[in-house]
């Protein structure tokens, strides 16, 4: 299955995100965090509308995003 690339990238965000949430304290987490629920949400967003155009069941269009971006860890 072709990913598109905006997805790719929105899972990046995702795994950056949580690496900065992870490696920081305090108030700086809380940003860290914020952010990782921004780009979580537009993940989500972006998988379910991709699994709509296409009529991909959602669960295949997420399982493929994480293959292409090589981590097989689950979108949280």
């Amino acid at each position: 299955m072709e990913i598109p690339r905006h997805l790719i990238e929105l899972r990046r965000a995702v795994e950056a995100a949580d690496n900065r949430y992870r490696s920081n304290r305090g108030e700086n987490a809380t940003v860290a965090l914020a952010v990782w629920s921004d780009a979580t949400a537009a993940l989500a967003r972006g998988i379910a509308a991709y699994a709509d155009e296409t009529g991909v069941p959602h669960r295949e269009v997420e399982l493929a995003v994480q293959r292409a971006t090589g981590r097989h860890t689950p979108v949280r």
